[in-house]
């Protein structure tokens, strides 16, 4: 079934303010990148961007379900840019293509698609295969690839302001904005319709124009926001000149999944129920962690609770539902005595027949995968339990950030000490 999202909140203005921060060398934390200023800018030979538009309300492997993109082409001092619906270029892959299992499993759709393809949580790896999709669709494969979520937009907004729409005789504020985009996505909308294409485009001239007239102070406050996004991994690059790439790597943009700890804990959540219910699902995460000689055993339960009102929304009135959330837990490759229960009240017979767990190996880590479902109005968990062969002595734990993921409370104990993060970041703990 074809499904509309409007993730519909990029303007070229956006993309001037990562500009912003390649030119303005006086800022310190943004001077490595002023050698590829040239390359950014499209000065010798144009340069393409394709940027896929993640609503963090429906969270993929790297960041939002991208229901939209915008391709740019730099050729400083020209700049194209254009909007276009996901599922244009989704539906011109000729052939099959095997999906992964839980893909298959929630949409039952055959071939794999682009709309889906984000689902490596390596965005060097998912980025080649969205690649490869946008390719077999007839889009660019763009020079950079990047995903860039509502979360950040929103966070411009608020440094942006309100701001009129004339095509649409709507004036927009940081509160409205999604709602409104939402609205005219989903209402009236037919099958070749260009109305997400259209509102994106209106919306984006207008807060292109809102943006060119702000003040310096505000222009240098967006790229603050960008380059601090980017510390944080809610956004994410993957560029195909070979130089920048590795910077990217160097400076933990890229999305690499990369750790230097003996012990490495990261937790997936990919919502499979084609809906918004991220926006109402909370978690917290403990750790709890002991030592017996050459052993450590490392507890986590993780507490999900779903305050949607309903288990099915209605479009564009009501979003939320039912978090039907495809989990995947990377865990040390030595892992042992691994064992896994789940606390879900009221499970009904679809959550009971995707509760298949897999063990598989990447990045040099176990990944556990399973379907769990959190009732609106529920809440459900999950304790998660290994030993390692590490003494006290030569402890270190990472806690790996999901890509595009805001924040996840974590709090640890660790024999008698204490420690507590909010994972805006990956968290690492040396020698407690």
């Amino acid at each position: 079934m074809r499904r509309i999202s409007p993730n519909i909140f990029l303007s070229f203005s956006i993309f001037i303010s990562i500009v912003i921060i390649v030119a303005i060398s006086f800022l310190k934390p943004f001077k490595s990148f002023i050698p590829f200023a040239n390359y950014l800018l499209g000065t010798a030979k144009p340069t393409s961007y394709l940027i896929m538009l993640g609503n963090d309300a429906e969270m993929r492997a790297n960041g939002g379900f991208a229901g939209s993109y915008a391709t740019i082409m730099m050729n400083y001092p020209k700049m194209d840019a254009s909007f276009q619906d996901i599922y244009v270029p989704n539906g011109q892959l000729q052939g099959y293509v095997v999906s992964p299992e839980p893909i298959q499993d929630a949409f039952q759709h055959g071939s794999w698609e682009l709309a889906n393809a984000d689902w490596d949580p390596d965005f060097a790896t998912a980025s080649a295969t969205l690649r490869w999709f946008f390719e077999k669709g007839n889009e660019i494969n763009p020079d950079n690839l990047v995903i860039l979520n509502l979360s950040t937009i929103r966070k411009v907004l608020n440094v942006v302001g309100s701001f009129s729409v004339p095509e649409y005789q709507a004036n927009l504020t940081p509160d409205n904005f999604y709602l409104f985009l939402q609205g005219k996505v989903e209402i009236g909308f037919f099958p070749g319709s260009t109305q997400k294409k259209d509102v994106l485009t209106a919306v984006g001239q207008a807060l292109k124009q809102k943006i060119i007239h702000l003040s310096l102070l505000k222009k240098i406050q967006i790229a603050a926001i960008i380059y601090q996004d980017l510390q944080n991994k809610n956004i994410v690059i993957n560029s195909n000149n070979h130089d920048f790439q590795n910077l990217l790597q160097t400076k933990s943009f890229a999305g690499a999944i990369t750790t230097t700890t003996p012990d490495t804990y990261m937790l997936v959540e990919t919502n499979l129920g084609a809906n918004k219910a991220n926006a109402y699902v909370t978690r917290q995460t403990d750790h709890t962690i002991t030592f017996s000689g050459d052993k450590v055993t490392h507890q986590i339960t993780i507490k999900f609770a779903n305050s949607s009102p309903m288990a099915n929304p209605n479009p564009p009135f009501q979003y939320g539902g039912n978090y039907i959330a495809y989990l995947r837990f990377y865990i040390p490759g030595n892992a042992g005595d691994i064992h896994l229960d789940r606390e879900v009240p009221n499970e009904g017979d679809k959550n009971t027949e995707k509760y298949r767990l897999t063990k598989e190996v990447d990045y040099g880590l176990i990944n556990l995968g399973f379907f769990q479902t959190t009732p609106a109005q529920g809440q459900t968990s999950v304790t998660l339990s290994y030993t390692l062969p590490i003494s006290q002595n030569n402890y270190s734990l990472t806690i790996l950030k999901q890509h595009g993921f805001v924040t996840s409370p974590q709090s640890l104990t660790i024999n008698d000490k204490k420690y507590f993060t909010n994972l805006t970041d990956d968290f690492i703990l040396r020698h407690p």
